[in-house]
């Protein structure tokens, strides 16, 4: 029963394409928050601050991630476990923590910044799986569609965030992030036939009957969590949340619009 269960609703969901249900969203959200915590105990003890050469030096994996799923959405690279959701999050993290660990050492022996040697390493682990997605886009209207989409969006956000005086360029970054994603999935869902696959959002855009919906549910989304974040946790800490934040938008975004400008 319990076996019949867990193949049910999370492993077939992984290799079927169906998407999200409801049990493996909850499931798949505590082992992202407690992901989290583990992970920003790690960067603590390793005492990285979350800066801009932090972000630089990260953009690479989380580039990998990204085009390493859209190349699977398109047959391009084996469907396995490692680099589907959920599995290609530990994927991205080992690679990207590892990378951090010998770019360190690095610094502490050599005095070598840690950044340039976690960016060059990562653009070595990004460079098979973006050329391979660059060099097969078959459908580059549907990316023009996605960065104008994203533009106005991003400026609509940024035009608030002022507005509400918070130019944080941090809070703009989780807002441009997740603009990046909700654009990606408006694009797929109204003009290519795709569907959304979280459950909640799915539902309300079935009940909307648009999945332009997706663009107050973010601003609203958003601006929840960021002031969760700065009314629970310390000053010192928040940037690697709004990181967090950013990384749940922007990732799942551009995997969705290279998906689209791979199979249309």
């Amino acid at each position: 029963m319990v076996v019949e269960f867990f193949k049910r609703y999370f492993v077939e969901p992984i290799y079927t394409g169906e998407g999200y249900n409801v049990y493996n969203t909850l499931v798949y959200g505590l082992l992202l928050g407690f992901g989290l915590i583990a992970l920003e105990k790690i960067v603590i003890r390793l005492r990285i601050r979350i800066d801009w050469r932090f972000f630089r030096a990260t953009i690479p994996f989380l580039a990998f991630a990204s085009f390493s799923r859209s190349l699977v959405d398109a047959s391009l690279l084996p469907r396995t476990a490692w680099l589907i959701t959920p599995g290609i999050f530990f994927t991205t993290a080992l690679l990207a923590l590892s990378s951090l660990v010998v770019a360190l050492r690095l610094q502490r022996s050599r005095g070598v910044d840690y950044d340039r040697t976690m960016l060059f390493l990562g653009m070595l682990v990004l460079a098979y799986p973006a050329y391979s997605a660059l060099t097969n886009v078959a459908y580059l209207h549907a990316g023009a569609q996605i960065a104008i989409l994203t533009v106005l969006s991003t400026v609509a956000s940024y035009a608030l965030l002022k507005l509400l005086k918070l130019e944080n360029p941090w809070i703009f970054a989780v807002f441009a992030g997740h603009m990046l994603d909700a654009s990606a999935t408006i694009v797929g869902v109204e003009y290519y036939g795709y569907f959304e696959e979280h459950v909640f959002e799915n539902w309300l855009i079935n009940l909307v009957g648009t999945a332009y919906v997706l663009y107050p549910l973010k601003l609203i989304a958003i601006g929840i969590i960021i002031w969760v974040i700065n009314s629970l946790i310390e000053e010192e800490n928040r940037n690697f949340w709004y990181f967090a934040f950013f990384v749940l938008g922007f990732a799942p975004g551009l995997r969705d619009a290279f998906t689209i400008m791979l199979r249309g």
